[in-house]
């Protein structure tokens, strides 16, 4: 019986979590087109399993990098399809749009509430910047700045169906319960 139980177990997990995570490293090597959408405005990027969002003005891709900065209207990077991921890591630097460097704001959001926040002064900003765990399980990532900015291999990690597995869980457990009353 707790073999059975076991194996269901297993395979509930298989089934529900999706396969392993991957991280999805966005590089803007090859950019594809920005989609914009006439009637609202907004700018659609994808690639890599994610998918940047924002006003039309707000980024461009140029010399295989996301380049923003053009106003502080923010832009946001969130799983292609919707669902959880963790940042882990971006290249940033300042790029010059002739009005001087200003400071970029990076908000962790999870359902649209901020949950974690960095700051980067742009005149000194230049490398790859590490995220701890404040930026797991993340729906969203909103980027603004008061000044040209450049970023690179953008490594986010789509979060496995915690929730699924969870729930698979505790259905078997209610099941081997149930079976045992009988």
């Amino acid at each position: 019986m707790k073999r059975h139980i076991s194996a269901l177990a297993l395979a509930a997990a298989a089934l529900f979590s999706g396969g392993a995570a991957h991280a999805g490293l966005v590089t803007f090597n090859d950019p594809g087109v920005i989609a914009i959408d006439d009637a609202t405005g907004v700018a659609t990027y994808v690639e890599a399993g994610f998918v940047i969002t924002g006003p039309a003005t707000s980024f461009l891709t140029i010399d295989n990098a996301l380049v923003g900065g053009f106003d502080t209207t923010p832009f946001t990077l969130s799983v292609l399809g919707g669902g959880a991921f963790t940042l882990a890591s971006l290249d940033i630097a300042a790029y010059d749009l002739g009005f001087g460097p200003g400071t970029l704001v990076v908000a962790g959001l999870m359902g649209g509430v901020e949950v974690a926040s960095r700051s980067f002064d742009l005149a000194g900003a230049a490398g790859s910047v590490m995220f701890d765990s404040a930026w797991a399980n993340l729906t969203s990532v909103s980027f603004s700045a008061t000044g040209g900015f450049a970023l690179d291999n953008i490594s986010a990690v789509p979060e496995p169906g915690s929730f699924a597995l969870a729930g698979a869980g505790l259905l078997l457990l209610a099941a081997a319960r149930r079976r045992r009353a009988a």
